[in-house]
């Protein structure tokens, strides 16, 4: 799988609070809690935990990914506990690792997995949020969501407490099939429809990836952004 990335401050934050990595393998989206001390030390960390965990196991499974953002979460939450300016600090984290036409995935938090295939985008993770849940049961609209006041409230995040939940799966894929993973910088401006016309009209990774980008500057960018890009 060939892929780009990108990740930009926005217009408003004063640092970048997101990571990403791209490996042989492997895409990874990280994005520090935004109002806690440490984000962008946890989202860091979680990079870095991760990639060195995924370069040193082999094969590449489900279960590896799973084990790699547990192994990133123990690190992040031992760090807070040895420096108390650092409680609460904590990120999401989005792994893609295609291998032999198999996607495996796992996440924690709102950063997403999007699979583009035969003209359809499908989002493959569930956002752990506030405004998710209550779109779930039923109080909120799905147009509500991107101008509800509790949008970056997440209920689940990497490093925070000592153990974690992480979701996770597999599918198919084929040649062909692009995906993307993003922070909530870019899905708080771009609904499933912009990403959708975004890749069903030009073919490039590279200026999908620019094209977005410049649409969430355009409209304010406020969060940072985050996107990878990649075909198998």
């Amino acid at each position: 799988m060939k892929s780009v990335g990108m990740s930009k401050i926005g217009l408003v934050r004063k640092q970048n609070e997101d990571r990403f990595a791209i490996t042989r393998t492997s895409c990874i989206v990280t994005d520090g809690m935004g109002g806690y001390k440490g984000g962008a030390l946890a989202s860091t960390l979680a990079i870095d935990e991760i990639v060195h965990f995924l370069e040193s196991h082999s094969p590449i499974q489900q279960s590896t990914l799973i084990d790699a953002i547990t192994c990133a979460n123990t690190s992040i939450s031992r760090r807070a506990k040895e420096e108390p300016a650092l409680k609460g600090m904590g990120t999401t984290a989005v792994i893609a690792s295609v291998v032999n036409k198999t996607l495996y995935w796992a996440n924690v938090g709102d950063s997403r997995l999007y699979v583009y295939s035969n003209h359809q985008l499908e989002q493959i993770t569930t956002d752990h949020s506030m405004v998710h849940q209550l779109y779930v049961d039923g109080h909120l609209k799905k147009e509500e969501l991107l101008q509800h006041p509790q949008r970056n409230l997440l209920t689940r995040a990497v490093g925070v407490e000592s153990t974690v939940q992480v979701d996770s799966g597999e599918i198919s894929v084929q040649s062909g099939d692009r995906i993307l993973l993003c922070s909530d910088g870019l899905t708080g401006y771009a609904d499933d429809t912009i990403i959708a016309d975004t890749l069903e009209q030009i073919s490039s990774d590279e200026e999908a990836l620019n094209h977005l980008m410049s649409m969430v500057y355009d409209l304010g960018a406020s969060d940072n952004v985050t996107i990878i890009i990649g075909t198998v």
